[in-house]
């Protein structure tokens, strides 16, 4: 594919204006800003715990193993609960398993999942991520008692986390949280020096590609061995606080649901995985399906050889009866119609030869 801008797991530097306007603040008043969304959920539950008698932390069995690992790192309390991930229309009881002693964070799945937070005295105290479906309808009409969100999954930043408290009392208290570490300071440079050379990869072609390639991507990679094992939260510096909220009121979805349209309609039907969609949400991505790992593996090498690269969801989650793997194809602003009908093309080409 023409467009290199999916070759490496995150965005090059990209100017707030050429970016449709949303009013993200009309349903996100009540929050304060993070450099994670790991630091996020790390505040939110270090603060319940000192002012609870907090007994236990659920997370999704289905989750991103990085995130798991991490709070695995910081609390000794964590159990998992049974949740199909592929399937939006669940009937997951949180009082089934959890007390109001608990936490239990409950995952926005791609974007399509809403869930039914209990109003009753004895219900635990319910966080949503909304990573992987930020500006989503269960994002924007949340009732749960806190929301959480990594921004730099959607967001062309940095770093970029967000905690915020639905129908919360006090607006928009989007005040300093956390320690000042001026080696974290220095990770956030890190990645905008990678996202810099990235845009400088895709757009000017008198560079020597392959050498700038490899200096961003080994970049990333070192940021990203940073962050996991770093396990305090850190204050947003003002100057990174202003950046991030260039790029907050931006309508990402637009995009997404425009690009996701065009390929619905052009891919064909294919009994070896599933598309993940419904009529009342956009996707995180393209989201393809796999009840086996070697046929997602076969796919994903299949769109590299073409100049695509999805990301496999999460590896390490475990295989179950029905659909278990998901190969997740970036759909964002960054791609136009023109490649969408490359992406097309190259996927029903699978299979084929």
């Amino acid at each position: 594919m023409e467009n290199k801008a999916g070759i490496g797991s995150f965005f090059h530097s990209t100017d707030a204006d050429a970016i449709t306007n949303f009013n993200t603040q009309d349903y996100i008043t009540n929050y304060n800003l993070f450099y994670t969304g790991r630091h996020a959920i790390k505040y939110i539950f270090d603060k319940l715990i000192a002012e609870e008698n907090i007994a236990k932390i659920w997370l999704p069995k289905y989750y991103c193993q990085h995130v798991t690992s991490w709070l695995q790192k910081c609390y000794s309390t964590i159990h998992f609960y049974t949740l199909d991930p592929f399937n939006p229309e669940h009937q997951l009881n949180v009082l089934d398993f959890a007390t109001d002693k608990d936490i239990v964070l409950l995952n926005n799945f791609w974007g399509l999942f809403h869930y039914n937070i209990p109003t009753t005295a004895n219900k635990p105290f319910c966080i949503e991520d909304h990573s992987h479906g930020w500006l989503s309808s269960g994002c924007l009409t949340s009732k749960a008692d806190y929301c959480v969100a990594s921004l730099r999954k959607t967001l062309p930043i940095p770093l970029g986390g967000i905690l915020w408290q639905p129908n919360g009392k006090t607006q928009n208290n989007n005040t300093s949280i956390g320690n000042v570490d001026p080696v974290f300071y220095d990770n956030w440079d890190l990645v905008n020096k990678a996202m810099q050379l990235k845009q400088n990869y895709i757009y000017n072609n008198s560079v020597n590609d392959d050498t700038l390639k490899q200096k961003y991507l080994n970049l990333i990679s070192d940021s990203e061995n940073y962050l996991q094992h770093q396990y305090q939260v850190i204050s947003v510096k003002e100057e990174h606080r202003k950046l991030i909220g260039l790029y907050l009121n931006k309508n990402y979805t637009h995009y997404k649901k425009h690009n996701l349209e065009y390929l619905i309609q052009n891919l064909n039907k294919n009994d070896n995985y599933l598309i993940l969609k419904n009529n009342k949400n956009t996707t995180f991505g393209l989201h393809l399906v796999f009840k086996d790992l070697d046929t997602l593996q076969s796919v994903k090498k299949h769109l590299i050889q073409k100049g695509i690269y999805p990301s496999e969801l999460w590896p390490g989650n475990e295989q179950t009866n029905s659909w278990s793997f998901l190969l997740n194809i970036h759909i964002d602003f960054r791609y136009t119609i023109k490649d969408m009908a490359y992406i097309a093309t190259s996927l029903n080409q699978w299979g084929n030869y």
